[in-house]
């Protein structure tokens, strides 16, 4: 059985998916890997992933912040761009809570430490997430 990682982050109010990448992109994150974007638009709970040419990022962004959306599950694949590791962030129903999973290139604890480091992790995204009406994180490494 392998190890999971990941961060729910939980804000006072619902936030903007949109501005919410915008200010991730222009904190050193980037959706594009390989020249492609993966992305969800959850409609039917089955969380089929799609994958797009790089060209297609604006507009996935701008259809995952339709407030048609609000309702359903809608995510994107993340790097952070001064490394190879990143995840899947996915923005739940009601939108006050962002899951982080940590599932690309999963930087452990030095050593030989089977856990994830989440302090590397929190270190990127919370100086970004803050201003945004960051009230809870939860933060957890299971088999």
């Amino acid at each position: 059985m392998s190890r999971t990682a990941d961060i729910d982050f939980t804000f006072s109010g619902p936030v903007d998916v949109t501005g919410f990448l915008n200010l991730l992109a222009g904190g050193g994150v980037s959706f594009s890997r390989a020249g492609h974007v993966s992305y969800l638009l959850d409609e039917d709970g089955m969380f089929d992933w799609s994958q797009a040419a790089d060209a297609a990022l604006d507009g996935i962004i701008l259809e995952m912040g339709d407030v048609r959306r609000i309702q359903g599950t809608v995510g994107i694949s993340m790097i952070f761009s001064e490394s190879i590791q990143g995840g899947d962030l996915l923005f739940q129903p009601g939108r006050s809570v962002v899951s982080f999973l940590i599932s690309i290139n999963r930087k452990n604890l030095s050593g030989s430490s089977k856990f994830c480091d989440l302090g590397w992790y929190l270190d990127r995204l919370v100086p970004l997430l803050e201003p945004l009406g960051l009230i809870e994180i939860e933060a957890r490494d299971s088999e």
